[in-house]
């Protein structure tokens, strides 16, 4: 292909992409839903601006190689091990009741084995981009239910990863089966050695790259390892994103996995753009058009089964309540960015035909598409649910407690969350002897404060049965330090109806909860985001000498106007005094040896009378290992001490001058 042909074909892609997406972000719509409809306009079931795909399908499959790159990059064994708990306990149930309803439907409608195993592979994978911007955007990347998406969708980018191993073996035929086998076995043998490799090899080597501080050398044998693991697996019979991802896994372990990533992160970006702009390029829109009841009727047994699989073993297996089931089951409701990486290398392997691509590509986009709006309805549902669960005879049930256990202080403090800031105010409360109980959704963190003989209960804050179980009525304070806004508002709202009387503290990480919190009866709010600048601006103030006084009042009155100042950008009502920059020069501290015969060996800081003499002020007199700081005027001096002297230069020479004379 010509390079100007290449260049128009590039320009055009991404010129109808930055302009749909940008479009689509305005209509609060997924980024991956815009790409995805990109391509269908530029591509030839569209408006046919790009005839020949070939280009960009190419491009899009380096997008997957260092897409799957980046995933090996951000793989580690500490945050395995912090979310294998809801990785066994949610992710293998979810994944495996996914493939095997998925295969059993494929094997009934097509009888072919290979298509049913794909099928099912498909199915379980949800989109990890739609999923995490959403979460991100409605700040719940910290709630109980943005935790449990992470492990789920953490463990399918490691399935997807055997899946794409096993792949070839699905398309080998009965007489071919041996050759998959041996790839198998050779592979495994090279993998465990590029593993040790990577254990002893690689650091050494990145270490000798990273000394010559030459970025463009660095980036060279990035690229060098992410193209040379794909072309390693592709050379046995393996995907090439295969071995991009052990690639990015072995670099993961050393000390430069940061940087590493921060410098894949743009090209990721860019090309797995591609990557999704060549899949809305294969959707033809006549197909869809045809086939409009069958789509619809898939994108619905999708959504529901993929639903279910999620929220059952979120409620059943993990223990969380009904509310965090329906809103995870929600947001892993749809078919995932992986699968297309499935679907397109089942397509190349004749796994899959164009029909049966044509339909899972539309089906898919239609489940991503509905994705904000599932979302949406589950958490009305769920607030809905938690304001309407007030039968029964006070009994927490699973979402709580039994009523036996039911708190019976008063004047207590009810803290809602056992985070890290929850664990330190329990620690102060329990230093200062002030009785407290903690809520706490995660039945794990529950089960090991419970080992500690801490008093952590486990439930949802959002049910008034849980909170009549704390005793809410008869608190006296009420700490949030939840990173779910929806449930804190929630619980703020709560429990100001069922105490008037209680003071509530609420920490919310935007300052956009605030007016919100407070109009539901939080008396004091907390955003993270603002109490971290009023930090860094005290500390600055502080360092250019900005009165104490002054700053902390500074600080209680931002505080006081629930940061409304911060929010203002006419800076004018912050009156904010600095110091003539002239006195550090104006000033000078000395220090004076005392000797025996001075005129100071023996009297007192009254008798001696140094500020009227010289005009200079002792600071301090340090005697062997004792210090007096700002001494009283009693204090005598004594041969062998050191007075520390302050004023101007002339006034701490004739200081020194005279302490220093022998008469």
């Amino acid at each position: 292909m010509e390079p100007l042909h290449f260049l128009r074909e590039l320009l055009i892609v991404f010129a109808v992409a930055g302009a749909v997406v940008f479009l689509f972000h305005r209509l609060r719509v997924p980024t991956v839903v815009g790409l995805l409809v990109a391509g269908v306009l530029t591509g030839p079931h569209g408006l046919g601006l790009i005839a020949d795909t070939e280009t960009v399908v190419t491009l899009a499959e380096i997008g997957v190689v260092v897409l799957l790159f980046a995933v090996g990059l951000e793989f580690s064994l500490p945050r395995l091990v912090g979310l294998g708990r809801l990785m066994l306990l949610v992710g293998v149930p979810q994944v495996a009741s996914c493939v095997v309803v998925g295969a059993g439907a494929g094997h009934l409608m097509f009888a072919d084995a290979r298509l049913a195993a794909l099928l099912g592979m498909m199915l379980a994978m949800s989109s990890t981009a739609v999923v995490f911007k959403i979460l991100t955007d409605r700040g719940e990347m910290g709630s109980a239910q943005g935790n449990i998406a992470a492990a789920v969708l953490l463990f399918q980018d490691l399935v997807v990863v055997v899946c794409m191993a096993l792949l070839p073996l699905l398309a080998a035929r009965d007489g071919e089966a041996s050759m998959p086998w041996r790839s198998l076995g050779f592979g495994s043998i090279v993998i465990g050695l590029l593993l040790v490799a990577g254990r002893y090899v690689v650091p050494f080597v990145v270490f000798q790259v990273v000394r010559t501080k030459n970025r463009e050398l660095f980036l060279i044998v990035l690229v060098l390892a992410c193209l040379g693991g794909a072309a390693l697996t592709e050379s046995m019979g393996w995907s090439l994103a295969l071995g991009a991802f052990l690639a990015g896994l072995i670099l993961s372990e050393s000390e430069y996995a940061a940087e590493t990533l921060a410098e894949v992160l743009p090209f990721r970006d860019t090309l797995a753009s591609l990557f999704f702009i060549s899949v809305g390029m294969l959707l033809d829109l006549r197909f869809v058009a045809s086939h409009v009841p069958l789509i619809g009727a898939l994108a619905v047994v999708v959504v529901t089964l993929k639903f279910a699989a999620a929220a059952l073993p979120t409620r059943k297996l993990a223990g969380y309540p009904p509310r965090i089931a329906v809103l995870l089951g929600a947001s892993l409701a749809q078919i995932g960015e992986f699968s297309f990486i499935l679907a397109d290398r089942g397509l190349a392997l004749g796994i899959l035909d164009r029909d049966q691509q044509q339909a899972f590509l539309a089906t898919a986009v239609v489940s991503i598409t509905l994705t904000p709006a599932l979302i949406g309805l589950a958490t009305r549902f769920a607030a809905r649910a938690a304001g309407t669960s007030t039968e029964g005879d006070g009994r927490a049930g699973r979402d709580g407690a039994e009523a036996e256990d039911t708190v019976t202080a008063r004047g207590h403090v009810v803290v809602l969350g056992y985070g890290l800031n929850g664990r330190n105010l329990a620690r102060v409360l329990r230093a200062a002897d002030i009785e407290y109980v903690v809520l706490e959704l995660n039945p794990e963190t529950v089960r090991k404060a419970a080992q500690a003989n801490e008093p952590v209960h486990y439930g949802d804050g959002t049910r008034p049965a849980v909170l009549e179980h704390l005793n809410i009525r008869a608190a006296r304070l009420l700490v949030v330090a939840i990173s779910d806004p929806i449930s804190s508002r929630r619980i703020v709202q709560l429990a100001r109806h069922m105490n008037p009387a209680l003071r509530i503290i609420a920490r919310t990480r935007y300052l956009a909860e605030v007016p919100e919190l407070r109009a539901l009866g939080a008396d004091t709010i907390i955003p993270e985001e603002f109490e971290t600048s009023v930090e860094i601006f005290a500390r600055v103030l502080a360092e250019y000498d900005v009165p104490a006084n002054l700053i902390m009042e500074l600080v209680e009155r931002i505080r006081s106007d629930h940061y409304e100042v911060l929010r203002d950008r006419n800076v004018s009502s912050m009156r904010i005094v600095l110091p003539d920059p002239r006195i550090p020069e104006m000033m000078e501290i000395k220090s004076c040896w005392i000797r025996g015969g001075s005129p100071a060996d023996g009297r007192s800081l009254r008798e001696l009378n140094l500020r009227s003499l010289t005009g200079a002020t002792v600071l301090a007199v340090r005697r062997g290992r004792e210090m007096f700081v700002n001494p009283e005027p009693d204090l005598r001096i004594a041969a062998d001490d050191i007075a520390v002297l302050a004023g101007d230069p002339a006034q701490v020479d004739r200081a020194m001058e005279f302490l220093d004379a022998v008469g």
